[in-house]
């Protein structure tokens, strides 16, 4: 009982940061409007970490959160981030993913998945132009950038856990 309020307290936690993050600091990590994408890194984080379960209930709340901001699309990033978790937790047995540049790829494919579902189903084919411009000028970077910040954060860790280890 005591582990999974635990758990739980650790995932409201990261949804904090997530809202504080979007709502505070991710224009100051923006370059060029191209975004880290802070929510993605922590559900891959999640659904990698705890599994289908945790990724889906994280994907749903972050998404849902998120959507408050563009009552228009309401919804819809919550149902995507939900698969994604689901999805990205599903893999979490089934992937090699000692090596940490496999981690790197699955936060940056996520992104990209996440990114062209969301133009899809936002815009639909009749803006299918404009949201592949979009997701060749922006969506590609931006998980590039997501991606390296991931592997600078996991190396950070290891490096962190490496200096524990030897004192």
């Amino acid at each position: 009982m005591n582990l999974s309020l635990s758990k739980t307290a650790g995932m409201i936690l990261l949804i904090l940061i997530v809202v504080i993050y979007q709502s505070l600091f991710a224009g100051l990590v923006t370059i060029h409007q191209i975004r880290l994408d802070l929510p993605m890194l922590i559900l891959v984080y999640i659904g990698l970490s705890r599994g289908p379960a945790s990724g889906a209930i994280f994907g749903f709340l972050v998404g849902f959160l998120l959507d408050l901001a563009s009552p228009s699309s309401l919804g819809l990033g919550a149902f995507i981030k939900t698969c994604l978790g689901y999805l990205v937790g599903s893999f979490k047995d089934n992937l090699y993913l000692e090596n940490n540049l496999s981690k790197g790829a699955v936060i940056f494919f996520s992104l990209i998945l996440n990114d062209l579902l969301y133009y899809f189903f936002s815009n639909g084919i009749k803006n299918l132009s404009y949201s592949v411009s979009v997701f060749l000028n922006y969506s590609l970077l931006s998980g590039l950038y997501t991606a390296l910040v991931g592997l600078l954060i996991l190396w950070l860790a290891q490096m962190r856990k490496a200096k524990e280890i030897t004192i």
